[in-house]
């Protein structure tokens, strides 16, 4: 900006053009006095009563949808801006076909750039297609605004600090496509809605029969009566569910993490839970990977109201490839508060042996395991007992999307 050593030649040269009836001073020294004018006060009222807005056609979607995008620029005052320049950071995992897309500094950020100019009372608007490429909790903006005076000795900057995101949902693949009717993951089942015991909620006692299982027998009941008593239980209609991602793709923390077979997983996390909505089965989440803008590892409690996979898919959607724990550590902490009768499902491309352990642990409590492995081959140790589905060959036809 120009100082005031300026003003004082202004004004000098207009005090000696008046004395001296010079024109030519008169007009040099108004010239001087516009301009800084204009650049002492640019910064203080370029940006006065303008206005920047953005606007979505919905904040959902899911990988491969499109979004209308819409960015308005106004300007409702007397003094034109001769130039605007709109930086709005901008997310990887989305794409703007026809929109200038920068890449910032070694390109860990993007930036969304427009270049305009505003006339007085004038507003601009501009109209994009997002096209949702990858999954994830995206957020644009805020945005910084630039503008100089018609002279260019200064320029003003101001943001906007309005932040809008968008929620792109995992890739949801059909197991029905994947899986043999045989080789169901979730069991055979005689019904959509099979009904299981739950044997927290006891109904009352009847005779005994030879294939009842010697835990359930009261034999207090069974004293006063003389002859064996069975507890029976109330019946419940929903197979409870949980699904648990692994994040860990390495087993030492120094390997790193590997993105592809990290989205597999959520993939398939994702594929099961629908699987579940759809049977009307009760299911949850749990998961080692950290939530965006969150400390914490994921866990959705276990439920079967029909907002459940919204709201799994939503988690899934906001999970980052950053393990704060150790499957097995999360596993058990959860599998005291299971159900009984849950059926465990993992979702991992990695088999440690602690993972093994704890599953070994959590079939010995009586709950049923299966491991849905996303790895590019198998396992590299064997799970007794443990139906292992290799899910990697199935999922290559997904890999494009999957690796954006």
């Amino acid at each position: 900006m120009l100082n005031d050593f300026w003003l004082i030649v202004s004004i000098a040269l207009l005090f000696i053009g008046l004395v001296a009836s010079q024109g030519l001073l008169l007009v040099i020294g108004s010239l001087i006095l516009i301009i800084w004018v204009t650049a002492k006060f640019w910064d203080r009222f370029a940006f006065r009563d303008v206005t920047h807005d953005r606007t979505l056609s919905r904040d959902r979607a899911f990988i491969g949808d499109t979004i209308d995008y819409t960015i308005t620029l106004s300007n409702e005052k007397l003094l034109p801006l001769i130039w605007v320049d709109i930086q709005d950071p901008f997310p990887h995992g989305l794409e703007l076909p026809g929109g200038n897309v920068r890449g910032r500094g070694i390109e860990i950020s993007r930036d969304h750039r427009i270049n305009t100019s505003l006339l007085p009372y004038q507003r601009v608007t501009w109209k994009y297609k997002i096209h949702c490429a990858a999954r994830g909790y995206h957020r644009i903006g805020p945005a910084t605004l630039r503008s100089g005076d018609m002279f260019g000795f200064t320029a003003a900057e101001t943001s906007f600090p309005t932040v809008n995101h968008i929620l792109v949902y995992p890739l949801v693949v059909d197991l029905k496509h994947l899986i043999l009717p045989s080789e169901h993951p979730l069991g055979d089942t005689g019904g959509q809605r099979p009904i299981y015991e739950d044997a927290s909620r006891f109904f009352g006692l009847r005779d005994y029969h030879p294939t009842d299982p010697m835990k359930r027998i009261d034999w207090k009941a069974t004293a006063r009566r003389s002859w064996l008593q069975t507890k029976v239980f109330e019946p419940v209609v929903s197979l409870n569910v949980l699904i648990a991602l692994n994040a860990n793709t390495g087993e030492y923390a120094w390997q790193g993490v590997n993105r592809r077979l990290f989205e597999r997983a959520v993939t398939m996390a994702a594929s099961v839970a629908q699987h579940c909505a759809d049977r009307g089965f009760s299911f949850g989440l749990v998961s080692n990977a950290v939530a965006v803008y969150s400390g914490k590892w994921v866990n959705v409690h276990l439920s079967s109201s029909s907002t459940q996979i919204g709201q799994v898919l939503e988690a899934l959607a906001m999970v980052g490839p950053y393990a704060i724990a150790s499957l097995p550590e999360v596993l058990s902490t959860e599998r005291n508060s299971l159900p009984p009768g849950t059926t465990v499902v993992i979702a991992t491309s990695l088999v440690t042996t602690a993972l093994a352990e704890e599953i070994r642990e959590i079939k010995a409590r009586g709950y049923q395991v299966i491991v849905v492995y996303t790895g590019d081959a198998g396992p590299d140790m064997d799970l007794p007992g443990v139906p292992v589905y290799l899910m990697g060959q199935v999922l290559e036809e997904h890999e494009p999307v999957l690796a954006k």
